[in-house]
Order: C-alpha cells, then structure tokens, then sequence
C-alpha cells in the first residue's frame, strides 16, 4: 500500500486554483476533504533579487531557509550545486523517512540530479536551460539513477519527451524594439502566441511520468512516492499575458487530470500536491489605479513592453517574452485518512518539511523552525511542533522607506521572510500608499509625518550599495 503521494509542480499559482476549483475537479475534491492554504514562500517580490526555484525546493526538501542550507545555482561563496550528494548533511525529507524504516521513490526532482543510493531509489530527468535565441526550442531530458538501481531504467517504456521552450519573438516575426513601440501590434502578438505549443508537450511529458512510475511501482513498491515538473513554471512565466489566462489554466486542467490518474491507479493513503511558489505579472509590484505612478515607481519602465490590458512584458535571455515574476504565495493541498478538512492561513514554506514527516509519523530534527500544521485528525508525534491557528502573537514593525518603491518592496518582503509573526507597516511616501498596500506582507502604511517610533515594537531601515548590490536591512529602534 503507497502511504504518501507527494506531487510538487513549479510555480503553480493558488488563486489559480482556489479561486475557481470547478475547472480543476481532482484538486478540488481533495480541498473538499482534506486541508489547503496560499502560503508564504521564499520569494522578495522583485523582478531581480528574488529566490530561485532551486532554493525554495530545497527548502522544501530539508526545512531549512535558504541562507541555511546555501543550495543555489550559483557557485562559489559557500554556495552548494544543487544535486542530490550537496543533501547529505542537511537531512532531507527522503532521509530521515528512510531512517524511520520508510522507503522512497523520487522522480524528477528539482535538485537533485546525479542521483545516489537512498532508501528506495530516485529518478532524476536533467536538462540544460535554454538562456539563448537559439534557433531549436527544445532542451534533450536525460534520465539518470546511480550505479545500484540502473535496473530501474530497464522498467521504463519510451523515451522522456525533451523540454520544450517558446518561439523567440524573430521566430514569430517580431523584434522587441517593434513591439515595445507599437504596443497594440504587441498586445495582436502576444494574443496569437503565448505559449500554446507548451500543452502538448506537457501532457506528453505528464504521460510518460505517469506510465514511469506506476510501472515502476507495480514491480517495486515503495512507502512514498514524490514527483516533480517544472514546466507548470516555464508555462506561466512564458504565456500569462491577461487575467485567467487560457494556456496557463489548460496547463493546470492537464495536472489535475494526472493527478486523478495517479489517484485512480496508486490507491496512496494520503496525497500532497504543491508548489514552490506561485506566479504574477510584474505589474503586480506597482499595482496602482494611476498609471502614472505605476510607470514612476517601475524602476525597469524603460526596459518593458506595457500592454494596453496592464500587464508588462520583459524580452528573456532566451529570446521569447518574459510576462512573470515569482508570485509570494504558493500551493499546498493535502488529502487521505489522517488530514482533516481545514484552510490554513498561517503557513510558511518551513512549514512544508514538518507537515510531511508528521503524515509520515516521524520526528522532526530539533534544529529546524517550521511547525507541524494545524491538519492532522490524528495524535502527533511532533506535539510539541503544532502550530495552531491565531496562538502565535505577533509584533508590530515599521519599515522605513528609504529608496525606491521597487527597492524598498524588496528590502521588506526580505524583513517579512526572515521575520515570522511580525506585521509590517510601511513609512513612505504617500503618493504610493496604494502600491505599498496591495502587498499582501504588508499590513499598513503610514505617511512620513504621521510616524510614532513609541508605537512599534521594532524600526527597520533598509540597506541597498548600487555598486554591489548589497542589500538588508537592520533594527534602528
């Protein structure tokens, strides 16, 4: 019997599939019975500075922050490669399940690839990045297991479909300058490509997975099973150019169908389906009635294409547009006969690592600071760990502004995710009152001459060097 099914999909938005569950019927039966929240994850809300997918997996996989664990992409400055020996030491979820006697199958994991020899076995599917215009849109997957379980490739039927990457804007006619100038013959472009092609691929993509692993788990059972794709955050990044948008709900729509799928064919006691993070145009970090102050508190505004529907769309390294920054909510879903029925509002992304050792029934490493959500209808193992809806007080911070709004959205969204049970007031500049506020991290904002030191807890300034890019910020009260 599979214990736990755990379902990781990149950048997977959750008003997306909150907001409107009738599209997606195999989710929203497992938010029906089980447990759900938009949670807080590692992301500074900028269009530069902001966590990697890679830090916010690993993240997930140890319960450590990512100044904790270090896994980046970048080298150098103590920084871990992110593939599967760089874990050893920081005890992630598969490790410490298979020292409770658990086995694990990992398939296509977010880090971790040049697999070694765990409780089970991983499957990881690499490829490079496409960062260039390259004339060929497609990047090879290449499977790979360690030395012990390359049996299990011989249990896998067909070949990994490759990742595939959207037309650059001189494959569908256009250049950047074109439509940057021209922006209703943008709006016409982005209208008759954003992405389409990605369906079909992704579904292919789904499709192999899907066959992979339940082969592979008729002739080898494992406890757990653990899948991950990126393309739900390729999808988005590449085609959400309006509200609601239709390739990127399709996309959706097709994970939901897989996920019934593996429900249907896996019978596993409970599920978890989640993302790392989710997405939002860039024009959400100025939201703001006045178009005006919009374009002024944009610090890249001369380096974009501003649609004639609001949104904003950069060119990407590789050629094809770039409508999304990293949204600061993820998705986490849980179902199956220990979760409860429940919406949670105060979850983090170290919460993620303690909710799945919990549904497991093991114990959570003394040095990690996530809590066990409030999901369980069972007794715990980790009581002590449990984290109760509106029992955490929280202290009240002023942030001061000191630069840019662009700047200063990512300085305190950096104070918000180093900082847990603080609510966040703003000192500004009035004019962006309402750009301050549409943060959801934010909690109020108060004009310069309307600010009272005595009345907050803690004062924090911001600390930004253009010459280096250092940024921070420190308690000046």
């Amino acid at each position: 019997m599979l214990k736990a099914l755990i379902i990781g999909a990149d950048g997977v938005c959750p008003d997306y599939i909150f907001e409107k569950p009738e599209l997606y019927p195999n989710l929203a039966h497992l938010i029906a019975c089980g447990a759900h929240a938009a949670y807080s994850s590692y992301v500074q809300k900028g269009y530069t500075y902001s966590y990697l997918s890679e830090m916010n997996w690993a993240s997930i996989y140890t319960g450590l922050a990512p100044w904790e664990h270090h896994i980046t992409v970048k080298e150098g400055d103590g920084c871990r490669t992110p593939s599967v020996s760089q874990f050893r030491e920081l005890s992630p979820f598969w490790q410490i399940l298979n020292q409770n006697g658990l086995s694990v199958g990992m398939w296509a994991a977010d880090c971790c690839v040049n697999p070694v020899e765990i409780g089970g076995y991983m499957v990881s599917a690499r490829y490079e990045m496409l960062e260039t215009p390259a004339a060929v849109r497609t990047a090879e997957r290449i499977l790979q297991v360690c030395d012990r379980d390359r049996y299990i490739l011989d249990l896998i039927q067909g070949e990994v479909p490759p990742r595939l990457y959207p037309k650059t804007l001189e494959q569908q006619g256009y250049s950047f300058n074109q439509l940057k100038e021209n922006t209703d013959l943008a709006m016409k472009a982005v209208e008759k490509y954003h992405f389409q092609d990605a369906l079909e691929n992704f579904a292919a993509e789904l499709e192999f997975f899907y066959q992979a692993m339940c082969r592979v788990q008729e002739q080898i059972p494992m406890d757990v099973l653990y899948f991950y794709t990126p393309t739900t955050d390729l999808i988005g990044h590449c085609s959400m150019y309006c509200d609601n948008c239709d390739v990127l709900v399709s996309a959706y729509q097709l994970l939901d169908q897989y996920v019934g799928k593996w429900l249907e064919a896996l019978h596993p006691e409970n599920i978890v389906v989640l993302s790392d993070h989710g997405m939002s145009n860039f024009k959400e970090l100025v939201y703001c009635s006045d178009d005006r102050l919009r374009r002024e508190a944009f610090a890249a505004r001369d380096e974009v294409i501003w649609l004639p529907n609001g949104y904003i769309a950069f060119e990407a390294r590789n050629g094809a547009l770039l409508f999304t920054a990293h949204g600061l909510k993820g998705t986490f879903i849980a179902a199956g006969k220990d979760i409860r029925h429940t919406t949670l509002r105060e979850m983090r992304t170290l919460d993620i690592y303690p909710a799945i050792l919990e549904l497991m029934g093991a114990e959570i490493p003394d040095d990690r600071a996530g809590y066990v959500p409030d999901i369980f209808n069972r007794g715990l193992v980790n009581q002590k760990r449990l984290l109760p809806e509106k029992v955490m007080i929280h202290k009240k911070a002023a942030v001061l502004q000191c630069f840019s709004p662009s700047m200063t959205d990512i300085l305190l969204n950096e104070l918000y995710v180093r900082n847990r049970f603080v609510d966040l007031t703003v000192v500004g500049e009035e004019k962006y009152r309402e750009i301050y506020l549409h943060n959801p991290r934010v909690s109020g904002f108060l004009p310069y001459d309307a600010f009272d030191a005595r009345k907050f807890d803690a004062v924090y300034c911001g600390i930004y060097n253009e010459t280096n890019g250092l940024t921070g910020h420190i308690q000046v009260h």
